[in-house]
C-alpha cells in the first residue's frame, strides 16, 4: 500500500512535466522524482539502494552551491529533504534513533502541513511520502519565483521611498 501511495505521488508529480533540467535547482528535483519513480515502480529500494544515492545527491548539492548554481534558500530547504529521506529508511533495530527520526519527521510534516502531525511508527510512509512531494513542490515553485520575488521586492522598495519622501 505505502508503495502504491508513494508510486502515485511520484508519477502524478512527474506527469505534469514539472521539472525541466535546464538548471541545477530543477536538474536535482528532477533526479529525485525519476529515482522514486523508477523505485516505485520496479518495487525495488531499501537503504542499500537509497543510500548510495543520497550520497550522490548530496554531493551533487554541495557542488552547485559552491558553484553558485543554487542560492541558500534552497541548499538549505534541499537537504533537509535529503535528511528526511535518510531517517525514514534508516535502520534502527534498537531504536537508538528513535526519538531523534520521529521528531525530526513530525517537525518536517508539520512544517510543510502547517498541523501537529504525532508519528505512529512505520504506519506513518503516507504521510511522509505525501510531505516530501509537497516540498518537492514547494521548491519548484520557489525556484519559479526567484525572479519574481526579486522584482517584488523592487516594487515594495519603490513605495517605501515615496512613501518617506512625504
Amino acid at each position: 500500500m505505502a508503495r502504491k501511495i508513494i508510486l502515485f505521488i511520484f508519477i502524478g508529480l512527474f506527469c505534469t512535466n514539472l521539472f525541466a533540467a535546464d538548471k541545477a535547482g530543477y536538474a536535482l528535483l528532477d533526479k529525485v522524482i525519476v529515482f522514486f519513480q523508477d523505485m516505485a515502480e520496479k518495487g525495488t529500494g531499501g537503504s542499500k539502494k537509497v543510500e548510495p544515492f543520497l550520497q550522490e545527491m548530496m554531493a551533487e548539492v554541495k557542488k552547485a552551491k559552491a558553484q553558485a548554481m543554487i542560492d541558500p534558500v534552497f541548499f538549505k530547504r534541499y537537504t533537509r529533504l535529503l535528511m528526511i529521506i535518510k531517517l525514514a529508511i534508516v535502520e534502527d533495530p534498537e531504536g537508538i534513533l528513535g526519538s531523534l527520526i520521529k521528531r525530526e519527521i513530525s517537525r518536517f510534516i508539520e512544517d510543510i502541513w502547517g498541523e501537529e502531525f504525532h508519528f505512529e511508527g512505520k504506519g506513518g510512509i503516507g504521510d511522509i511520502a505525501g510531505a516530501l512531494a509537497e516540498e518537492i513542490l514547494n521548491l519548484r515553485l520557489y525556484l519559479d519565483n526567484i525572479e519574481k520575488k526579486a522584482k517584488l521586492k523592487v516594487e515594495y522598495q519603490k513605495k517605501f521611498e515615496k512613501k518617506k519622501k512625504k
